[in-house]
């Protein structure tokens, strides 16, 4: 076999390679983002939403108020099937969040955040959560999951910082 063929042969071996491999590293470096259809439910129908057991934490005393203003009237709920994502504001750019089962009544706290926007559906466990810690901080995008008794992070994705 002639060099210039032993050579070609070798680069065809390479190229092979790199083609199996190519898909791999692809995954790793950038995956899709967590989708709602992913993560969907099945919807049943809720007569009567159980009003909120106010908890004993920070975030009861605000529920009280709001939930009081507003006659105590259960809002139905809008994410997971059951559930109604109740959002509050906890101070300026502040809001914070809890999860209300509009079967049994009981409310899971969720966390403060500041500049944060949330985006979820009643048919979908997803909750997308953007937020930043300040004016000058990226905006980090948390992709959770409600698997029945807590949150859990299927995904994060942290954006450049502002320009000054």
């Amino acid at each position: 076999m002639s060099r210039r063929r032993a050579a070609g042969a070798g680069w065809t071996a390479l190229a092979r390679r790199a083609a199996l491999l190519a898909p791999l590293l692809h995954a790793g470096c950038a995956s899709a983002p967590p989708t709602f259809q992913a993560h969907r439910v099945a919807l049943s129908r809720i007569d009567h939403p159980a009003p909120a057991k106010l908890p004993r934490t920070d975030i009861g005393w605000k529920m009280v108020r709001y939930l009081q203003a507003d006659g105590e009237a259960p809002e139905p709920p809008n994410f997971a099937d059951r559930f109604t994502l109740f959002v509050v504001g906890c101070g300026s750019g502040c809001r914070q969040y809890a999860l209300i089962d509009r079967r049994s009544g009981k409310v899971h706290p969720g966390q403060a955040l500041n500049n944060v926007r949330f985006d979820y559906r009643r048919d979908s466990r997803l909750l997308v959560v953007t937020h930043a810690e300040g004016a000058r901080s990226p905006d980090i995008v948390d992709y959770l999951v409600w698997d029945g008794a807590r949150w859990r992070r299927v995904g994060r994705e942290v954006g450049p910082a502002p320009a000054d």
